[in-house]
């Protein structure tokens, strides 16, 4: 009797695992951003965006690690409440100063290495 029990959670742990498949044809591919943002308030109506590209050389080195360096030149669109604030371009730090009026900048949007992103925050 013990046997048929033991069969039996054999066939159904079997029956589970043949059941179960991947997917990966997903309706929307998704793509790595190139580019990562720091923001910070500079004052009331003002905030600091700076974008980085990551630098991932040195990730299997631990007294390394990895880098994070500056994207000067950067075209950047701004949006608030979904609303386009501006274009702007960052300077040689890779960042950019938003003077807003009313709700604070939420996404940004810009191509990077031929790579298009947007960034919520």
């Amino acid at each position: 009797m013990k046997t048929i029990y033991k069969l039996f959670a054999l066939a159904l742990f079997v029956s589970a695992m043949m059941s179960c498949t991947e997917e990966s044809d997903l309706a929307i591919s998704r793509v790595v951003s190139p580019v990562v943002i720091e923001t910070e308030d500079v004052s009331a109506a003002q905030v600091r965006a700076t974008f980085f590209e990551l630098d991932k050389s040195g990730l299997l080195d631990h007294t390394v690690g990895i880098d994070s360096i500056a994207v000067p030149g950067l075209s950047i669109e701004v949006f608030a409440s979904g609303a386009s604030i501006g274009s702007f371009t960052t300077d040689g730090s890779g960042a950019i100063v938003i003077d807003y009026a009313g709700t604070k900048p939420s996404e940004y949007a810009g191509t990077h290495k031929g790579i298009a992103f947007r960034i919520k925050k």
